[in-house]
Parts: structure tokens; sequence; C-alpha cells
């Protein structure tokens, strides 16, 4: 393992303060001839000599052991706001095993940490730091504040003295792909989605004709597919039937869940769109576990991939998206289904014959947008459906401008809903 050191022992505010202090004493001592400033002086030296050298010293007797530490996230897929959990190990450097005292000894007053840092693409942040020799068995928490996919390419193991005048930071690389996922918790009451679509594939059994006769006909009772109840006769009678003649739907609709993560800068700061996404997952997630049994769901969103699976795979692909400006420099980023079958990517599935929910935040400009551009590319025939979600009173006339917007869309159904 390779790692860098960041610094030569330097000064900190601390340590330059107490420099200053210590020239002050020993000028003022030499001018007026005073002993007691003299040695004032010299305490000062003294103390920023044995912090500077007892830095460098442990940095020096620690650092063949830096390439040898490695901690590993025991799981790395939780629910957000609950606590992670790490184990610290060193192997084939001295002392090695979990945890326990790192060799070489200690000097007083000089310490020695690792420091966990990871991130998200929205800023939010984990920063644990803790003491690898006193750890039981090497095992340490620490919490984690949000939902998101977090981020970290070193962690850091530092040297410094207790006082903060001097610090030696070596850097310990880790991989580059997202080292904790923290998923969202479902919202408590799933909104009903309209667009779930499919094909007749899988249907084997004969195909019957529709008819209204009323011997074709009997009473419904609970566990009836809805969709096989006759509406016109129930405005006529008062009493549900279903049709025996018609063959139910196929047992599996498709659909595809985007998730629009741009946060407009006029309605939304940083830390309020990122409370903005976290509720379009955790309102997706809902949906998620209240049609995943029935339906075929994919997950996608603002400039990521398309991703399946189960519920705790799409769960955990909801911890991928993340607050991004409305309008950011460069590149907008896009939708996968938009970008994927325009640039026909075969290992991406088929998006063209899937009922579409968009979960978006409310914005006060029209300037074109990644909605936008999917909505321009789509087929034309393919229903959408986009729910603008949001909290408070503060974006509901812009929800209410982008659902009259939206509405004037072809094959565009647009609510807003307030949380």
């Amino acid at each position: 393992m390779k790692y860098i050191i960041e610094s030569i022992p330097r000064p900190q505010c601390m340590g330059l303060f107490f420099l200053l202090i210590t020239f002050l004493a020993f000028t003022a001592g030499q001018i007026r001839n005073e002993l007691i400033l003299t040695l004032f002086g010299a305490v000062f030296l003294t103390v920023l000599g044995y912090s500077f050298l007892g830095t460098l010293v442990m940095a020096l007797v620690l650092k063949k052991q830096v390439p040898f530490m490695s901690v590993r996230i025991l799981s790395g897929h939780i629910s957000a706001g609950k606590e992670g959990e790490l184990l610290f190990a060193r192997g084939m450097g001295s002392n090695p095993g979990r945890g326990g005292k790192t060799g070489g000894g200690r000097l007083p007053g000089i310490l020695a940490r690792y420091q966990l840092t990871l991130g998200t693409r929205d800023k939010r942040r984990i920063s644990h730091i803790f003491d690898p020799g006193a750890l039981k068995g090497g095992f340490s928490s620490f919490a984690v504040p949000g939902r998101g996919a977090y981020y970290g390419s070193y962690d850091e193991f530092l040297i410094f003295d207790a006082l903060g005048f001097f610090r030696v930071s070596f850097h310990i690389p880790q991989d580059a792909g997202a080292r904790l996922l923290a998923a969202p918790g479902a919202a408590a009451l799933p909104f009903p989605v309209t667009v779930r679509a499919g094909g007749s594939e899988q249907r084997t059994e004969l195909h019957y004709q529709r008819t209204e006769n009323l011997i074709d006909h009997r009473p419904y009772v609970p566990g009836d597919d809805p969709r096989r109840i006759n509406w016109k006769l129930y405005g006529h009678a008062g009493d549900l039937f279903v049709r025996e003649g018609e063959p139910e739907p196929p047992p599996h609709s498709k659909l595809l869940i985007l998730i629009d993560t741009q946060a407009d800068p006029a309605l939304y700061n940083l830390e309020e769109g990122r409370r903005g996404v976290d509720l379009l997952c955790e309102n997706a997630l809902a949906a998620v576990l209240e049609y995943a049994e029935g339906a075929e769901v994919l997950i996608g969103y603002t400039g990521g991939g398309i991703r399946g699976g189960n519920a705790a795979e799409l769960a955990d692909a909801l911890a991928y998206p993340a607050a991004l400006p409305f309008a950011p420099a460069g590149r907008p980023a896009d939708f996968p289904a938009a970008s994927a079958e325009a640039a026909g990517e075969a290992e991406l599935p088929r998006v063209s014959d899937r009922g579409i929910l968009i979960l978006a935040l409310p914005r006060s400009g029209t300037e074109a947008s990644a909605l936008d551009r999917f909505l321009k590319k789509r087929a034309p025939q393919q229903a959408v459906e986009i729910l603008f979600l949001y909290e408070g009173d503060g974006p509901e006339e812009a929800a209410t401008t982008c659902v009259s917007i939206y509405r004037q869309k072809g094959g565009v159904h647009a609510r807003s809903i307030r949380l």
C-alpha cells in the first residue's frame, strides 16, 4: 500500500501563537534584562521543541506501519441515520493484528489517530477519528448523517502533539467506488401509481372476447383483479361485477421510476435541496415496496444509470441520487433512459415499452432541463406520470405552475403533492 506524507511537521495557529509569545518573551527579557521573562520564554521554547521533536520522532517510528494499515467498513449497506461499523487491522508490519497497541511505543503528549473521511456528491460528510491503540478487537462505530452514496479516495493516519502545534498526515489510498451506501427509509404512505405498463408475452392461455352479456359476469369478491370490473354495469346496477370472458392483463407490469435530482437554486439552498431529493427517494422506495411484487421495477436518476433487482437492491440504488444544481455549469446531466436509448446501449434495459413515473422537485424557471429533454426524446405513445413533491408552503406556487405547464405535453399526467 502506498502512502503520502501530507506535510512535514508544521506549526498550526496555536503553534504560531506560542512561537510569537516565545520570541516576545526572549526579546523583552534581553532588552529589559529580566530573568523571569527569559525563563518564561525558555519554558515556551521547551514546549515547542518537545512538540516538534516528539511529533517528528513518532512519525519516523510509525512510518513503516502505515502501508500495512487497513480499515474495512463491515456493512457497506445500511439505512440512513443508523451507525456504521468499521474494522481496523494491521498486517505484515510490526505488531500485526486487529486493534491493539500501535507498535513503537508512545511519547507523552504525542497522539496517533486514524481518520476515516467520506463524502457524497452533494457534500454530505462523514469524518470519524479514532485511536487504533484503544480499540477493542479493532472495531469502531461512527454516525451516518443521512442518505447517500459515500466515497473516499483516501484515509489519513495522523500524528500530532496534544497541544495542536504540529502534525504529520499520511494518506492511505482507498478504492474509487462508493464505500458506504446509506439507503433511504420508505415514506409511510405510498401514492397511487397509474402508469404501470406491460406486454402480453407472458400470457399462455386462450384469449377471450370482451362481452357485455350478464351471463358472463359474476359478483366481485375481494381478491379479484379490479381491472376486470365492468364499470359500465356498475353505473346501471350499483353493484360490482367482473367479466368472466375477459382475460386479465399480464401478471407482470413494467415500471421505470426516474428521480430528477436537480434542485432549483431559486427555491432550494444546498441543505434544502438534499432534503428535497431525500423526499423523492423515500417516496420512490415506498412505490417500490408497494408495486415490486406485481411489477418489474427499474430505478434511474439524473446523471446516473438504470438499476433493477429486488426491493433491497433497489433501496441501495436509491442511495446514489444526489442533489444537483438546476443549471449546472458545462454539459448538463441527462436522465439515463433518454441517453441510453439514443446511444443504442444494448446493455441497459429497454424503457420504451414501460410506464414511467418521474419524481421531481418544483422549479420556478422554464428553461430546458433533463426532464424536458427526456420528454422530447421519449416515444410519443409512452405514458409518463410526473409527481412534483414538496414540503411546506414555499414551493407550492411553483409546483402548481409546473403541473399546469407539463399537463400540456402529450401523454403526460402531472400532479403536485405536498408531503
